[in-house]
């Protein structure tokens, strides 16, 4: 069996750039994930003033990483659709649309969230065998948010599974905003919607009281504005010998401040709306423009392009290792144990995320998978 590293994808089409934002995603979710879990161990401690204004004011921002899954995700989706109706490309298969969802994620998320259970009740004992099939089986229909309107007891982050879940569903529907035949027209209402779903998520309008895909469409439509330009062949700004420090920008402005920086809701929709702005504009310059060169690299692209393995699997990594490795002391001052307990975990979940990816998750990717284990010619 040849091991390989480079995702599969079902077009066959390959665009570098998008595995490369997947790299900058996954790395500040697990970043983010990662301080957490080190701020909470030492937070009676004192650490160096210099790397507690590092944490408190980009690590602690990471969770945007999840917004910028979530902008990809409109974007690759969006895809065929667009295709379809702006460029008369063939009709979208919506079986083939479904089951390739199904065929492609749920192998994996099912295989984790099985060995999370039995390690959760018989292992590390942390919760009843009630309680976590309780948990397990809600997680597996992507309803804990719906159910028990709180996160999974197994893997917080499914989360944000459940909401790319209902968006695979609605993104069929949603996609006939790109029906509409004005150029002009149809751009302007992808971003008016996104707009509204940030006005209603900010001023109490969201007419359910759980996560839910009304917080966070806002992020998928702009993925869609982006698919437009794209398979239109647009460019909304020329090059010019700036494009990077301008990327580089809105690139800052991204984790400059978070939601819950602000204390007033106009200021916190105010500054949602500059977000957008700058992951939009951050996403045009790396696509159309192609800044940051190195987001194109074979080893980027690599750890990019297994971000499911990653995301699936980095929290409870952290949490295994992470207690009994703090027991250990490096040194005597905070900041080099602090450093070395980061490396040595983002040393771990890299090795057993690549292994989780390389036999399972990517032979999952080739869309016949299933045929040649269960139809397979005699």
């Amino acid at each position: 069996m040849q091991l390989s590293f480079k995702r599969i994808t079902s077009s066959g089409s390959f665009i570098p750039e998008i595995d490369g934002l997947r790299f900058i995603a996954i790395a500040s979710v697990v970043l983010y994930h990662l301080n957490g879990f080190l701020t909470e161990k030492y937070e009676n401690q004192t650490i160096d003033a210099s790397y507690n204004f590092f944490l408190k004011h980009l690590l602690s921002h990471g969770h945007l990483g999840v917004p910028l899954f979530f902008t990809i995700s409109g974007f690759i989706l969006g895809m065929p659709f667009a295709k379809f109706h702006i460029c008369n490309g063939k009709p979208v298969n919506l079986k083939n649309y479904f089951l390739r969802r199904l065929s492609r994620l749920e192998p994996p998320y099912i295989l984790t969230m099985t060995i999370l259970l039995f390690g959760a009740v018989y292992a590390a004992k942390t919760i009843s065998l009630s309680d976590g099939i309780k948990s397990y089986l809600a997680s597996i229909i992507y309803s804990h948010n719906f159910i028990f309107h709180t996160m999974s007891k197994l893997n917080s982050v499914t989360w944000s599974l459940e909401l790319e879940v209902q968006f695979y569903i609605l993104a069929p529907l949603i996609a006939y905003l790109f029906s509409i035949k004005s150029l002009s027209i149809r751009r302007l209402s992808i971003f008016l919607t996104a707009v509204l779903f940030a006005i209603i998520n900010h001023f109490n309008f969201n007419p359910v009281h759980f996560i839910s895909l009304v917080n966070y469409l806002q992020y998928f439509l702009i993925g869609f504005l982006l698919t437009d330009l794209y398979v239109s062949n647009s460019t909304l700004v020329p090059k010019t010998k700036f494009d990077y420090l301008i990327g580089l920008f809105f690139f800052v402005i991204i984790w400059l401040f978070d939601n819950e920086d602000f204390k007033s809701t106009s200021q916190r929709f105010i500054w949602e709306l500059i977000q957008l702005t700058s992951i939009f504009f951050l996403y045009y310059y790396v696509l159309f423009h192609k800044i940051f060169k190195f987001l194109s690299f074979k080893l980027i692209t690599n750890i990019g392009g297994m971000c499911y393995s990653i995301y699936l699997l980095h929290y409870p990594i952290i949490s295994m290792f992470g207690n009994p490795l703090l027991k250990y002391s490096f040194s005597k001052y905070t900041i080099i144990n602090i450093s070395i307990y980061s490396a040595i975990l983002i040393l771990l979940v890299m090795l057993i995320s690549s292994i989780f990816f390389l036999l399972i998750e990517r032979p999952c990717m080739d869309k016949n998978w299933y045929k040649k284990i269960f139809f397979k010619q005699n």
